[in-house]
């Protein structure tokens, strides 16, 4: 072994004709793929650069749908990924293989059947390459889908050549315009939910039919709502040609089981046609894809329910959430005249950030929902008696011993006085109500009046903080029940 160096100039020369010949070399093995994209472009597909764009897991089926209407005549070849979706595939990957993963070789096209609602399901291809051809220029497009895991959010992929500029970017123009133009979403209500591999899903729903009579609340509150939210939507053209805001959030705030979720529900069966998304639990971190959603498929409308679980005051515990920020932002950044209605609600206004109240274009109208008085509670004993005969004493008897109870509590009391009858195979009576009461009433059901909406000390949930009746004042926002101490 000698321990002379080695001529460093002549090594690198020499290292740098080896890595030519392997590259040459690798060149000249393409793939059968490549030669079927070679043959449709008329020339060598690695001497042309590429467009690409991504999408959300969730246009899976929007995309299907642009794809058949602005390609319909595309010829579509399969793949087999030996990475197994966990990275999107690209051009240069098809040709020569990933370089983390080896060859990418031909199989059978790929599908995803997507549920859209009403039993239809849209079979949507999942990876796959087209062939197409645009105002007489050929293009390949590569459709290809990453499903999270380690290598980040799962995503859509679509990246095209062709040996026409400008064709693939307004190729890519046309198929967004006609996801917007098919979008399954249009018009639906639907909800987002995320999972631990970052993958977003939807799910499609029909909401109960909410009449109006149904809504109990407080003299003049389901007329605010109904004017700040229905009317803006009914005279949006004539709003907008004034020059005034169509954009709008409504805050509903009160104690559990008081009927905030009746009265959006109520809303959103009173204004038909718009799109609706609906965030709750874990679905309040995907505020900026729901609010993308609604954005583009306006009239919509978001709701947030218990936002309180997102957007807590900084200073408290685990206030400190991006989340929160997102939610503003996503208010803020969205044009004035679009007829986009926020609908929030929460249990613990005492919680919620007065920022959002205090920052114009979030919130312009906050309601409280409180506890049922005498008068609401006898109208809630009528509508949850169905067909228990109550006599007006029975009646007077129920309202004076539900005081400070919530109409959850009432409706499953009357629920509860069926219940009691039928397993005695017997019509319900008003002695059947004023029996499940007692025994309601009981100390040991105290964790059941509260998951029905009564206070730990058999009161409402407590008012909320100064400092969040200050911000509420601050920004002109009336808060009809409450007042500044």
């Amino acid at each position: 072994m000698t321990d002379e160096l080695p001529d460093l100039p002549q090594f690198g020369a020499t290292f740098m004709e080896f890595m030519s010949l392997m590259s040459a070399a690798a060149r000249g093995r393409e793939s059968q793929l490549g030669e079927r994209v070679r043959a449709h472009l008329g020339c060598d597909p690695r001497e042309l650069p590429t467009t690409g764009a991504d999408f959300v897991i969730p246009d899976r089926p929007n995309m299907q749908l642009a794809l058949d209407a602005v390609i319909p005549d595309s010829e579509l070849l399969g793949f087999v990924s030996p990475h197994g979706g966990m990275m999107a595939v690209g051009l240069t990957d098809l040709l020569g293989g990933h370089p983390m993963a080896g060859a990418i070789e031909p199989g059978p096209v790929q599908y995803t059947d997507v549920e859209v609602g009403d039993g239809r399901v849209v079979r949507c291809v999942s990876a796959g390459v087209f062939l197409a051809s645009r105002n007489g220029a050929p293009v390949v497009l590569v459709l290809s889908s990453t499903e999270g895991g380690p290598f980040g959010r799962s995503k859509l992929r679509l990246e095209g050549c062709s040996p026409q500029d400008g064709v693939v970017s307004a190729l890519l123009g046309e198929l967004r315009a006609a996801m917007r133009e098919h979008n399954v979403y249009r018009g639906r209500v639907i909800s987002l939910h995320g999972d631990m591999e970052r993958s977003i899903s939807v799910q499609f729903h029909a909401l109960p039919e909410i009449t109006r009579d149904a809504v109990v609340l407080p003299p003049g509150t389901l007329e605010r709502i109904e004017r700040h939210a229905i009317g803006v939507a009914q005279h949006a053209e004539r709003l907008r040609s004034a020059g005034r805001q169509l954009k709008r959030g409504v805050l509903l705030h009160g104690p559990p089981g008081t009927g905030k979720t009746l009265s959006v529900n109520y809303l959103l069966g009173a204004m038909p046609g718009r799109t609706t998304v609906l965030l709750t639990g874990r679905g309040l971190g995907l505020i900026e894809p729901a609010v993308r959603i609604a954005r583009d498929l306006v009239p919509a409308t978001v709701v947030l329910e218990d936002v309180d679980l997102v957007a807590a005051e900084r200073s408290m515990p685990g206030g400190d959430n991006g989340v929160l920020f997102e939610l503003l932002n996503q208010m803020e950044g969205l044009d004035d005249d679009a007829d986009l209605l926020f609908l929030l609600t929460t249990n613990r206004a005492d919680l919620i950030e007065p920022a959002l109240a205090t920052r114009p274009g979030r919130v312009d109208l906050a309601l409280e929902i409180p506890l049922p008085d005498d008068a609401a509670r006898a109208r809630l004993l009528r509508l949850y008696a169905g067909d228990i005969p109550l006599d007006d004493e029975a009646e007077q008897d129920l309202v004076a011993r539900t005081g400070e109870l919530s109409g959850a509590f009432i409706k499953e009391l009357m629920r509860q006085a069926s219940l009691r009858a039928a397993l005695q195979a017997r019509p319900a009576t008003g002695a059947d109500a004023t029996s499940t009461l007692d025994e309601l009433l009981e100390e040991r059901s105290t964790l059941t009046r509260r998951l029905l909406g009564e206070g730990a000390d058999g009161a409402a949930a407590p008012p909320p903080f100064p400092a969040m009746l200050h911000a509420f004042g601050a920004a002109g926002i009336q808060v009809p029940g409450l007042a500044d101490e």
